[in-house]
């Protein structure tokens, strides 16, 4: 009975210890894992959220100017003016969140010059159109350059707000895998903790039967 109740208490206590480990151990890694998760889906909205405003401002700018070149009224001036300035603010943002981004940083460098090179032309039709060349701005709006760039712009920030879709959707499947660990984790030492309960009972039970045996 002695020798019962020695196996019983060394088996008891080791188990309850496991089950606190276990459940410490499994709760901080779940709690890094989806930190980190979180983090990723987040930066994945912001870049999103920057990349459609980016576009966005681009189409303002477009827009605003060519309705400056056809009508000579300054009003059409503010919204490009404020669009490109908000298009120099749009990619400073970018350019911090895809600092650490080896995959995504040729794509923005190319998505930052083709911008580049779109800012260039349009600020060159707004010249040439108040020094009145007519001709020389008519002929600028009337190329395939400033669509081409435009074209370029919308395939490489397409391309660039798919992958954020795919990180995205990595983000919330790794939330989901680390709840997942993390219910299974606590079952696992849910029932090694019950164990650890239920060699403790037998030993009581045993002292009691021999307590009950000396009385007796």
């Amino acid at each position: 009975m002695r020798w019962s109740r020695v196996r019983n208490m060394a088996l008891s206590l080791p188990l309850a210890l496991l089950a606190v480990c276990l459940l410490v151990g499994i709760n901080e890694v779940g709690y890094m894992r989806s930190h980190d998760a979180v983090g990723a889906l987040a930066r994945s909205h912001a870049t999103r959220a920057s990349l459609d405003r980016l576009l966005q401002n681009m189409l303002n700018a477009e827009t605003g100017l060519r309705g400056y070149l056809l009508t000579g009224d300054e009003s059409y001036l503010q919204p490009y003016e404020q669009a490109v300035a908000t298009i120099n603010s749009n990619l400073d943002e970018l350019r911090r969140l895809y600092a650490g981004s080896e995959q995504d940083r040729e794509d923005f460098s190319q998505l930052s010059q083709q911008i580049a090179r779109k800012l260039s032309e349009l600020n060159l039709s707004l010249n040439l159109r108040r020094q009145n060349n007519d001709d020389a701005w008519k002929f600028v709006l009337s190329t395939d350059v400033g669509k081409e760039n435009m074209d370029a712009i919308r395939t490489i920030a397409g391309r660039l707000i798919e992958h954020s879709a795919q990180q995205a959707e990595r983000s919330t499947e790794e939330i989901h895998h680390s709840l997942k660990v993390s219910r299974l984790g606590i079952a696992s030492a849910a029932f090694v903790a019950l164990l650890a309960f239920y060699l403790r009972s037998e030993e009581h039970t045993s002292e009691l039967q021999s307590q009950s045996l000396i009385s007796y």
